[in-house]
């Protein structure tokens, strides 16, 4: 990332993203609250961390491609994994 702006809008887009992802995947409403880009030379990825909006309490993780809003992986508490599967 070469400036704050471009920051400010890959994490707006990957925040949106990330919650459309656990909408359609889980059921959940999240929000975001902050997040780490890793570093360059590793990839065009940044981790986002939150909660669920009704339980400040239930956090979320997610860890996605900035660029391509690819999901590479998610973090959700099992308990409401399994909820949503019976």
């Amino acid at each position: 990332m070469s400036d704050s702006h471009e920051d400010t809008q890959a994490v707006t887009k990957a925040m949106e993203a990330g919650k459309t992802y656990f909408k359609e995947k889980y059921d959940l409403n999240v929000e975001f609250t902050h997040h780490k880009f890793n570093p360059p030379d590793l990839g065009t990825d940044v981790g986002l961390y939150g909660h669920l909006t009704d339980d400040t309490n239930t956090e979320v993780f997610i860890l996605m491609n900035y660029e391509t809003l690819e999901v590479l992986t998610a973090g959700v508490p099992k308990e409401l994994i399994e909820k949503q599967e019976s």
